[in-house]
């Protein structure tokens, strides 16, 4: 295959690149794809460019986006447009677009159909109006699609804030709507990556209200917009969006860090983004950490290189370009040292993880293509010195670097002081506190289910006597085994704690009382059989009692209370339900 790229400044300069093309263009080939990275955001220019180009090139695939900046052989081209011409020579490619007056639910199902009829189906390109168009509908379909077929594209934009994007073919405009882009051919090879680089900073915030998948209304029940007025001073006005423009939002979801950067706020608070968010998810305010996002790049690069592609398309969030400024040429200079590249700065960016096609803020997507077998080229990428960085690292960076460490460490104490909290300091499991809330919770979740609730007092028999004749050593010791014993007793899903002395609690959440009595039975009898002291074992006394349909914690713990009371006085080592 053969990649050519072009910057065009205005529409007389058309002509020219197109002559320039037909003569580094092969004399055949299979298929003739040329992307369109614009910077006009009028519809009566990108109809004569399109135009111009189906006239001249008629067999030609023509796609393309509105763009906020343009990357020709790894430099950053601003206000211009720039002409991408893929040659394949193997390689067939189908193009469909899709508008906002169909149902997207219907069309993911309907073009899942037809990629999989497509034969050697290897990846998929989108160009979408992300502002206009709500994707995850329709991406939500594809989830069948097979996991080696690469998914990428981006969201198209403008350097107008509020200018209008479009996606267009040589058949459509599209202000609203999408453009997929199909790759088919056993010849043909895509590797697709992607790099982040923002860091989390403060405490996780749990997304408490939402109206649908694209406003968050509420953050830890307060008003959405609210982490930037307390956070960062940062409040809703006409420079919102501006300002908040380095300080995206970051979930995790499945292992991977999404970010989401607000599109806009709403007059009660809520934020509008998108990419989808759901109630119940957390996220954390994140800061660009600009060293960490040329590494980053850089990692994504030398895995590119292994690949040895002959053609690469670079989709980078505008973020990026506006967050490194001068550094931006850091992230994107060396892909030319790969392959001829070609890319375009976008609202969003697409990507595919597992069998999800998610949608993405605030990254770098790669797509290298090639064709035929892989072939060592020999070349070695020349690394960047984070430290060539350091002059672009501002005093800001430097004390979220500062914030983000010290809050790892606050992180830290108050996880161990959480767990000193709950915990019994001797036997490590939980104390009287704990173990009582959490009975409670068990409860209340086990009743919605429908489903029972027991528990399982045990007393220690004659424990006084160990603390007289052997020490208040061996008697820690004593409670400590018989604490590891209970754990061993019980499913992963129950709990332990020590209620008081020598009395423990166990509860068991979703078992009825016949099942509570057997793992009370098994746990006795491994008390009874393992030898603690010099000179015997240590035995213990059970009661056993499943929780009443409208029953409150203090009636049934005098109810358990009693069970072991007769447990105690019947010979002791015992159950007693």
């Amino acid at each position: 295959m053969k990649h050519v790229i072009f910057n065009l400044q205005s529409l007389s300069e058309l002509d020219g690149c197109i002559e320039k093309f037909r003569k580094e263009c092969p004399e055949t080939y299979s298929s003739l794809l040329i992307s369109v990275f614009t910077h006009w955001n009028d519809r009566e220019n990108i109809a004569r460019l399109t135009s111009r180009l189906a006239e001249c090139l008629p067999a030609a695939c023509i796609v393309g986006s509105t763009s906020s900046g343009g990357i020709v052989e790894g430099n950053l081209e601003m206000h211009t447009t720039v002409l991408s011409f893929m040659v394949f020579h193997e390689t067939r490619i189908e193009v469909h677009s899709f508008s906002d007056r169909t149902d997207p639910l219907e069309e993911g199902e309907r073009f899942l159909a037809e990629c999989i009829l497509i034969d050697s189906l290897v990846g998929i390109e989108f160009l979408a109006t992300l502002k206009t168009f709500n994707v995850q509908g329709f991406f939500g379909q594809l989830a069948d699609l097979p996991l080696k077929v690469e998914v990428f594209g981006g969201g198209a934009d403008t350097y107008e804030a509020d200018g209008m994007t479009y996606v267009f073919t040589d058949e459509v405009i599209l202000d609203a709507g999408m453009v997929a882009v199909c790759f088919a051919g056993p010849a043909l090879s895509i590797q697709v990556d992607s790099g982040f680089g923002w860091r989390p900073l403060g405490t996780p915030m749990k997304i408490t209200a939402t109206h649908g998948n694209l406003i968050v209304r509420e953050l830890d029940h307060q008003p959405a917009v609210s982490v930037y007025e307390k956070y960062l001073k940062i409040y809703p006005n006409e420079h919102f969006s501006r300002n908040i423009l380095e300080f995206p939002l970051v979930l995790e979801r499945e292992g991977v860090s999404l970010a989401r950067l607000p599109d806009d706020y709403m007059e009660d608070g809520s934020l509008v983004f998108n990419a989808d968010c759901h109630e119940g998810e957390y996220v954390r305010l994140a800061y660009g950490d600009s060293n960490e996002i040329v590494e980053n790049t850089q990692q994504m690069q030398d895995r590119l290189m292994e690949d040895a592609p002959e053609a690469i398309l670079i989709f980078s969030c505008v973020t990026r370009r506006i967050f490194l400024q001068d550094a931006v040429r850091y992230e994107i200079c060396r892909y030319q040292d790969i392959a001829p590249v070609a890319g375009w700065y976008t609202h969003g960016e697409i990507d595919r993880k597992a069998d999800k096609i998610q949608m993405l803020n605030m990254t770098l997507v790669t797509a290298g293509f090639r064709e035929g077998p892989l072939k060592s080229t020999g070349k070695k990428l020349q690394q960047t010195d984070a430290r060539e960085l350091s002059d672009y690292m501002s005093l800001a960076q430097r004390l979220s670097c500062f914030i983000t460490v010290t809050s790892r460490e606050l992180e830290a104490a108050n996880r161990k002081l959480t767990m000193l909290a709950c915990q019994d300091r001797l036997t490590g499991i939980f104390n009287r506190g704990e173990i009582e809330t959490r009975f409670k919770e068990f409860v209340r979740e086990m009743r919605e289910l429908g489903k029972p609730t027991s528990a399982i007092m045990m007393d220690l028999d004659n424990f006084k006597s160990v603390n007289d004749v052997h020490g208040h050593e061996m008697g820690d010791v004593v409670l400590q085994t018989a604490a590891k014993i209970l754990r061993r007793g019980i499913r992963s899903g129950d709990i332990v704690g020590r209620w008081g002395g020598e009395e423990f609690l166990a509860v068991l959440p979703g078992a009825n009382l016949d099942a509570a009595v057997l793992v009370a039975e098994r746990i006795r009898k491994e008390l009874e059989s393992t030898q603690m002291l010099p000179d015997r074992s240590v035995t213990g006394s059970f009661g056993v009692a499943e929780v009443g349909p409208d029953e409150e914690f203090l009636s049934f713990y005098q109810r358990l209370d009693e069970l072991l009371y007769t447990a105690k006085h019947s010979g002791k080592n015992c159950v007693v339900s």
